[in-house]
């Protein structure tokens, strides 16, 4: 079994410790760019390197793995599919709804194995909450509520393709974190997300781009306080860019049988490495979790207390990438497809369900049905 990597990022550095720890060998990695393609392929010790998506796609690969910016899936995952190749694709698997169904039908016509990488699900406490959840430690859910905070876009930060609608799309936190958030709420709670409302806000649109870092254009700023126009600050010269993404979302949900929910996402709150949390309530009992302790689990019935479970050889971000590539390449060996990953049919409900945040956003926080 080979595998072969399109990208070099940070995405790709992490697909290829996972598949070593797997022992998949990796035979080919792309780049567009050839200095890129020739450093990681010498880093990683892949016997071959190219330029071109014809190339890869013409190698002995069998399973492609797609590390690129989002706006690239939908063309990179039609052209591994036509070469006969599986697929394991990066969130999210388009950044439009239709293209993304579209794509888990063609996957499904295939006969090939097509994943999601939504690693999340794999922390052992994950696992074990869905079971308790399952097993109706709770009982029925009727509120499912949460964050997901992430400190690396308060300014300054490192202008990348997140920020250019063309490869990131006209979303940022909610395709890059909520995706995740999403997979785990429905995932865990076992419940589907039927209607969203959203508001977005991008709290520093006017940036000073120097050395590829990003700055807040301090003279926009008061500008737009004081309602006059000020000179530019002396203090920082660059280029003046303007960003339209949102740095923070907060989303509320209706969630079938009645369940009511909530989120809030941001990528600029200082400290928060990486705090993705999840609490459920039910008609019995709560459970909840976050990804900065994800070897603790919290769950509670009235009266009793809060009881933590620790899982004290449990697992890591890096880790849950290796149980999830596991699972993933084993099904590719057996040929079949099955619940142990998340596929593309996974991709699309979540793709759908960005797509309807968006549309809440632009009507002014309607309710849309994600259905």
């Amino acid at each position: 079994m080979k595998a072969g990597i399109i990208g070099t990022g940070f995405a790709a550095e992490v697909h290829m410790k996972a598949l070593r720890a797997c022992n998949v060998s990796v035979d080919v990695v792309m780049s567009q760019k050839e200095e890129h393609a020739k450093a990681f392929a010498k880093k990683w010790g892949i016997p071959k390197w190219v330029t071109s998506v014809e190339a890869i796609m013409e190698s002995e690969a069998d399973v492609i793995h797609i590390c690129t910016p989002p706006a690239t899936h939908g063309t990179l995952v039609k052209s591994a599919l036509d070469a006969g190749k599986h697929v394991l694709c990066e969130k999210p698997l388009s950044l439009s709804q239709t293209e993304a169904k579209d794509l888990a039908e063609q996957a499904a016509m295939s006969g090939k194995i097509c994943g999601m990488v939504l690693n999340v699900r794999y922390h052992m406490a994950c696992r074990r909450a869905k079971e308790l959840v399952e097993n109706g430690m709770i009982g029925r859910p009727i509120l499912i509520h949460g964050t997901y905070l992430q400190e690396f876009g308060a300014l300054p930060a490192p202008y990348d393709w997140r920020y250019h609608p063309e490869t990131g799309g006209e979303m940022r936190a909610v395709s890059e974190i909520g995706t995740h958030w999403f997979d785990i709420a429905e995932y865990i709670s076992g419940q589907r997300i039927k209607e969203v409302s959203a508001l977005f806000a991008c709290y520093t649109p006017h940036r000073i781009l120097k050395d590829g870092m990003m700055y807040p254009d301090k003279a926009s700023e008061k500008a737009n306080e004081t309602g006059r126009k000020v000179q530019a600050s002396a203090s920082l010269d660059g280029d003046k860019i303007e960003v339209t993404s949102e740095d923070a979302a907060i989303i509320q949900m209706k969630f079938e049988n009645q369940a009511l929910g909530s989120v809030v996402l941001s990528e600029v709150s200082p400290g928060r490495g990486n705090h993705l949390s999840l609490e459920i309530t039910g008609t019995d009992g709560n459970i909840w979790w976050n990804e900065e302790e994800n070897n603790q689990l919290f769950t509670a019935r009235k009266g009793e207390g809060i009881r933590k479970e620790v899982f004290a050889f449990g697992n890591g971000f890096s880790e849950t990438f290796i149980q999830m590539f596991e699972a993933f390449y084993q099904a590719v060996q057996e040929g079949r497809s099955g619940e142990t990953y998340p596929d593309f049919a996974r991709g699309a409900r979540i793709a759908r369900i960005c797509q309807g945040v968006l549309e809440s956003v632009r009507t002014g926080g309607a309710w849309i049905n994600v259905e």
